[in-house]
């Protein structure tokens, strides 16, 4: 996790590849909702996000919530799992 994602009223941001691929064909319109739930299943947020004009999705509501409820740190490795 670099220190511009952990930090308070941050965005997160997808790469292109990965937004293209995975998130925006399930999406209806130019915004919708993302539940994020940590692995264990005790902390859930529903974040929002939207298509950027760069072609990369970007949560812009939810994350800094989650990133402190998960107890996540900067300088540390995550990996994510997305469900339809």
């Amino acid at each position: 996790m670099t220190e511009t994602f952990a930090t308070d009223i941050k965005r997160m941001y997808f790469t292109v590849p990965f937004s293209m691929g995975s998130l925006f064909p399930h999406m209806d319109g130019d915004q919708g909702e993302l539940p994020i739930t940590i692995g264990d299943g005790t902390t859930a947020i529903t974040s929002s996000f939207i298509k950027g004009v760069d072609k990369r999705a970007t949560i812009t509501r939810g994350w800094s919530d989650f990133f402190h409820r998960a107890h996540m740190n900067k300088g540390q490795a995550y990996a994510f799992a997305f469900k339809c």
